[in-house]
């Protein structure tokens, strides 16, 4: 199933307003990826992490695996809905949006 709209996000939410503006825009059946330092929105217990959990259930969540490890982030803290992909399903997401914004 294809997004219309695939919104990547590669700073740190401590680092700027990406995370809120995009989470601000980003509207039913659109996916959000978190790369790079956005990973940091999904540690437990931030406001960025609590953001993410309002998001209605029918936008998709995606996490770059190897920036989550790399940052030190576990696996285990994601909620269920946060789905870990590795670079080829993140180049395919990219392939299948009708369009992808970069924060």
């Amino acid at each position: 199933m294809s997004a219309p709209l695939l919104h990547i996000l590669r700073h740190s939410p401590a680092g700027g307003s990406q995370l809120s503006s995009c989470l601000r825009v980003v509207t039913s059946r659109q996916a959000v990826l978190l790369i790079e330092d956005a990973v940091y929105a999904l540690l437990p217990g931030s406001s960025a992490f609590g953001s993410l959990r309002l998001l209605p259930a029918d936008i998709r969540l995606y996490v770059l695996e190897n920036d989550l490890l790399a940052r030190g982030l576990a696996l285990d803290d994601l909620p269920k809905r946060v789905q870990t992909i590795g670079y080829d399903r993140m180049v395919e997401l990219c392939a299948e949006s009708g369009k992808v914004m970069s924060w």
